[in-house]
């Protein structure tokens, strides 16, 4: 995954200490990070981002924590990005540089632009993310892209709001919460997340446009860009900490590489360079977790084989056998034998 800016990492820590009572310090003490030593300047991969969140958030017990980590989010943390959306000449254009240019934002998911006849949708494609902080990070995703949006607006002094919004999971108890701030009906159980947007609203000229300065700042963004490419050396060792988060469900190498932000060949060509196919990684992460969980005695070998994916035991057994030349119940036998 891309290097991205610290700043939403900095904000969540503050958020989670300053207010929900949570000590962050040996969490990220694991990842080799102090926070009264973290750079706002600095850059962190988003794998190792999304380590420390798989860690910390389930902490909290809160179900408007992405609402609020969302709204944390400042205009001034995006940096030259935000520069470009002000100086774009029309709000489309704005959010046609917010497409291209989300690598430099702090999302978990791919965003697209499509246009309509009447009204253009902002689509957002959440990656493959672990389900105790996948619905605290889609929150997030959508709450602080409207924060930015909003900002924006505030300081151009327009009034830019959506017609309808998705997101992609049950209606919340709490759902009057988002349709307030995002003003407008919310719908879920939808497949992804969208914002819908009047098309003469996205017509609307910006009173900062200025061709010159947006010049500038979409070399600075390129440049920016170059510089945040996900480095692929040690890439193996990445993918399996990634794939360690899941359960039941893992990512395709399709939804891997997207998650990393490198094209599938790309990615499987380095995965063979450090002689670690996406399989193999795959074996290995589920050999792991499958010893983990036969030494305990209450879970059975079919509980087992669901929370590594397996529609049906024989499967697993077939497979741990070929992993490890024993049978589970084998494995566990002689695991206990020797305690």
């Amino acid at each position: 995954m891309s290097e991205r800016s610290i700043l939403a990492l900095i904000y969540t820590i503050d958020l989670l200490e300053d207010e929900k009572g949570i000590d962050c310090a040996p969490v990220l003490a694991r990842h080799g990070l102090d926070r009264n030593k973290l750079d706002p300047s600095s850059e962190i991969g988003r794998d190792r981002e999304l380590l420390i969140f798989t860690e910390l958030l389930p902490q909290v017990d809160d179900p408007l924590l992405g609402f609020e980590m969302g709204s944390r989010f400042g205009f001034a943390g995006y940096g030259q990005l935000a520069m470009l959306l002000m100086t774009s000449e029309t709000a489309f254009q704005g959010f046609q540089f917010g497409v291209k240019y989300q690598a430099l934002t702090y999302l978990y998911g791919e965003i697209a632009l499509v246009p309509g006849e009447t009204t253009t949708a902002l689509e957002l494609y959440p990656i493959p993310l672990p389900p105790e902080v996948s619905r605290t990070l889609i929150d997030r995703d959508m709450v602080g892209t409207f924060k930015l949006v909003n900002d924006i607006q505030t300081q151009l002094n327009l009034d830019l709001k959506p017609v309808e919004v998705w997101m992609p999971y049950p209606r919340p108890d709490h759902a009057g919460v988002f349709e307030a701030y995002f003003g407008c009906p919310v719908r879920y159980d939808q497949p992804y997340c969208k914002a819908v947007i009047r098309n003469e609203d996205m017509a609307v000229r910006m009173p900062g446009y200025n061709k010159m300065a947006q010049d500038m700042y979409r070399e600075q963004c390129e440049a920016m860009l170059a510089r945040r490419e996900a480095p692929t050396e040690h890439l193996a060792n990445r993918v399996s900490a990634y794939l360690s988060l899941f359960v039941r469900t893992f990512p395709t190498a399709e939804q891997v590489a997207q998650a990393f932000g490198i094209p599938e060949r790309t990615f499987r060509r380095q995965l063979s360079k450090e002689a670690r196919p996406f399989q193999g990684i795959m074996d290995q992460v589920r050999e792991d977790k499958a010893r983990r969980y036969l030494s305990d005695s209450s879970r059975s070998v079919a509980q087992i084989a669901e929370l590594l994916g397996y529609s049906e035991s024989a499967a697993f057994v077939r497979a741990f056998e070929r992993w490890t030349g024993k049978t589970p119940a084998r494995h566990r036998k002689e695991a206990g034998a020797g305690q």
